[in-house]
């Protein structure tokens, strides 16, 4: 509960990387959503991370920001891309191309 109502990842990075690398393999024919404002160059990093299964706490250190500015961030892709929740924002990221491939768990990306 602690981790949800900071804004963590509810399930593990890892299954998350996997069930986004599968997803990716899926052919669809219709054409990603556009966000209704375009993202900042800020806005496009975090979405790079939040595809990647950090957590809020990984984002910040990672990109050297506070934590309150990551989920301030997150809620705006969130509101941007009308996505639910951070699994929606991160295949978003794949769907447009931004990332194409995670590296599995103990693999290098490709």
């Amino acid at each position: 509960m602690h981790a949800a109502a900071s804004g963590d990842a509810l399930i593990a990075p890892s299954v998350t990387a996997r069930l986004l690398a599968s997803f990716s393999e899926v052919q669809t024919n219709a054409p990603p959503r556009q966000p209704v404002e375009p993202l900042t160059a800020r806005e496009e990093e975090v979405l790079l991370t939040v595809a990647r299964g950090r957590t809020n706490a990984e984002i910040a250190s990672e990109l050297h920001i506070g934590l309150s500015t990551v989920k301030t961030h997150v809620a705006s892709l969130m509101t941007k891309l009308a996505a639910r929740n951070r699994v929606e924002v991160a295949m978003w990221a794949y769907e447009t191309g931004r990332l194409s491939r995670l590296p599995l768990p103990g693999r290098q990306a490709e």
